[in-house]
C-alpha cells in the first residue's frame, strides 16, 4: 500500500482516501474509540454496550460476547474499582476499509488507574484490533481484540 499524499494542504480526504476512509466515516469512528473510552472510564454499562453492534464481542481479560453480555461486564467492572477512578487513551488510530460496511481499526492502549485529587497511574498498555461494521447507519464495534503489552498487578 502506498502512503498518504505528503501535501499538508490536500486536506482529510487526501490522507484518509488510501486506506478507503472519507472523512465523514473517519471522523465518526473516532469518536466511536471516544464515546467508548468515556463510557467504560465514567461506567455507563448501556452507553458502553451501545458502542458495539447487537452481537458485538470484546475479547481480551475477559471474552463478552452480546449486548447484554456487555452491559453485565461494565456494571461489573465498575462496581469493582471501588473508589478509584479510570481513564484511557488510544494513539495511532488506524483505520482500514475492508468492504463498504466494514473497516479495521488498530489502535494502542494506555490505562491508568487513580485516586480521587491525585494524578493517575498506568495499569495497562496493549493494541486493540477491531473490526466496525454499520448498524443502523451507525459505526459501531462488532469485535474487539486487546492484546496486553502488560498489565500492573
Amino acid at each position: 500500500m502506498n502512503p498518504p499524499p505528503s501535501n499538508p494542504s490536500a486536506g482529510a480526504d487526501a490522507f484518509a482516501a488510501p486506506f478507503g476512509i472519507d472523512a465523514q466515516d473517519y471522523v465518526e469512528i473516532l469518536n466511536l474509540y471516544s464515546a467508548y473510552n468515556l463510557a467504560s472510564d465514567s461506567g455507563d454499562a448501556e452507553w458502553y454496550a451501545h458502542c458495539f453492534t447487537v452481537d458485538g464481542e470484546q475479547h481480551g481479560t475477559y471474552d463478552v460476547i452480546g449486548r447484554e453480555a456487555l452491559i453485565a461486564y461494565k456494571r461489573r467492572d465498575y462496581a469493582g474499582r471501588s473508589h478509584l477512578y479510570r481513564r484511557h487513551w488510544n494513539g495511532s488510530i488506524h483505520l482500514e476499509r475492508i468492504d463498504e460496511h466494514t473497516i479495521r481499526g488498530r489502535c494502542y492502549l494506555f490505562g491508568y488507574n487513580g485516586e480521587p485529587g491525585s494524578l493517575p497511574h498506568v495499569t495497562h498498555a496493549g493494541v486493540y484490533t477491531d473490526t466496525l461494521r454499520r448498524e443502523n447507519g451507525r459505526w459501531k464495534f462488532a469485535h474487539r481484540k486487546l492484546a496486553f503489552d502488560g498489565v500492573l498487578k
